[in-house]
């Protein structure tokens, strides 16, 4: 997704995701709350300034304020899950270009379902039913 800080780092989309939830505490005001979701308050600090500088989210009440998405945060967001599951479906596409090739069903079935899910590359996909679906 290209938005006024280029594309998102996983760190940023995984914060935006956060904050589309609910609105959270300055890292440095309530590290606790982002402990519980699994990010680490040094690097979400770092990841701050061109969030903000972007207009993605906003600090209410000063440096120890409230972070809150704005419209535009939600848009990148919602571009960047788009553009997750664009490529997830063309993945899907090409491998079942793969399976029209000639596979065992039982094999490509399962790997169909573990690349839609997200869980498979592409290549791991291709690489199992290539093995006879024991890799």
């Amino acid at each position: 997704m290209l938005d006024p800080i280029g594309q998102l780092s996983p760190l940023q989309h995984h914060l935006l995701r956060e904050l589309d939830l609910c609105d959270l505490p300055a890292p440095e005001a309530g590290p606790e709350s982002y402990a519980a979701r699994d990010l680490d308050t040094d690097a979400v600090r770092d990841a701050l300034p061109p969030l903000l500088w972007a207009g993605l989210i906003e600090q209410r009440d000063g440096d120890r304020g409230t972070l809150r998405l704005t419209v535009t945060g939600a848009a990148a967001l919602r571009t960047a899950e788009c553009d997750e599951l664009a490529a997830r479906l063309s993945a899907v596409s090409s491998f079942a270009d793969t399976v029209a090739r000639g596979t065992a069903p039982r094999s490509a079935g399962h790997a169909l379902r573990l690349l839609a899910e997200g869980t498979w590359t592409l290549e791991q996909a291709e690489a199992h039913v290539a093995a006879g679906g024991g890799a």
